[in-house]
């Protein structure tokens, strides 16, 4: 368990720090905000991902009813 933590704490940091790198490439990381809406936007993504999933595993879980109940 507490290599679990481990590994959620650095991909928590690798994650803002490629944020942090990324605006500052793009030369925005001091605009007022700039950080804010690049996060939001990554949430707004990661929520669709997750609804995703879970829609293609009902479907899995459809199928794969339907494959051991037709016969």
């Amino acid at each position: 368990m507490r290599y679990f933590f481990g590994l959620l704490f650095i991909i928590l940091v690798a994650v803002v720090a490629s944020k942090a790198f990324s605006l500052l490439i793009r030369g925005e990381l001091f605009e007022e905000g700039a950080f804010k809406r690049s996060m939001h936007e990554s949430g707004k993504t990661l929520w669709l991902g997750m609804k995703l999933f879970v829609i293609l595993w009902l479907l899995y879980l459809i199928f794969i009813w339907w494959v051991r109940n037709r016969g």
